[in-house]
């Protein structure tokens, strides 16, 4: 079984169970916003927006499951492969979009009166992701031209957050996310041959969604 296969797979036992002893649950989905910090190696800012939905049972519990779209710039690539990017001409980076596939549990908790619904979880996904080419000059007169070969990502994630009920059905969330990305980024310069790879970074950042719930 290919890695993305067994990412699909974990996902689906991490959510499915729940639903076969679910009874009277309530489901909400929402669109969001997300901005994700990382070190720069290979993205500093990573900004996204998605679908999320969730289903609750009694006690506080959730489960549910997201897609989101990203974009971000590779930063400074030629680096990787020992090169130095001529500095005259504006800083060269790659431009990476991913598409990221996710299963969650989680738990809430009810501040009386006030509106607010706590909440942390903690899930899985597979990142589909595609790095563009990037070419320029180097500070030695030459060129470089780089290709990227990007594997099935394995992301593990966590959140932090509350929800404000505006009403009955509608409300709005905001959340503060940590996730661990395992990857397989593997760099070449097709003028000298160099070849580099990156196999995980850690992000930080947020979303902000607006939710329906029947």
């Amino acid at each position: 079984m290919s890695i993305r296969s067994k990412c699909c797979a974990a996902i689906i036992a991490l959510v499915l169970p729940c639903s076969a002893i679910a009874d009277g649950l309530k489901t909400e989905f929402g669109l969001r916003a997300n901005v994700l910090l990382g070190s720069g190696k290979p993205a500093n800012d990573i900004l996204g927006a998605g679908l999320v939905g969730r289903r609750y049972r009694d006690g506080g519990w959730f489960f549910g499951g997201s897609i989101d779209t990203y974009i971000y710039d590779f930063e400074r690539p030629a680096s990787y492969v020992g090169l130095t990017q001529d500095p005259n001409v504006d800083t060269i980076d790659a431009d990476g979009t991913s598409t990221v596939i996710a299963g969650f549990l989680g738990r809430e908790y009810d501040v009386a009166d006030s509106g607010f619904r706590w909440f942390w979880t903690a899930g899985l996904g597979v990142g589909f992701a595609d790095v563009d080419d990037a070419s320029g000059p180097t500070d030695t007169g030459g060129s470089f031209d780089l290709t990227f070969k990007v594997d099935t990502e394995i992301h593990v994630m966590a959140a932090l957050g509350t929800t404000y009920d505006f009403s009955p059905k509608w409300s709005a969330t905001f959340a503060a996310r940590l996730e661990h990305h395992f990857m397989g980024i593997e760099i070449t310069d097709q003028v000298t041959g160099n070849t580099a790879s990156i196999d995980s970074q850690t992000v930080m950042g947020a979303y902000l969604s607006l939710n329906y719930r029947f």
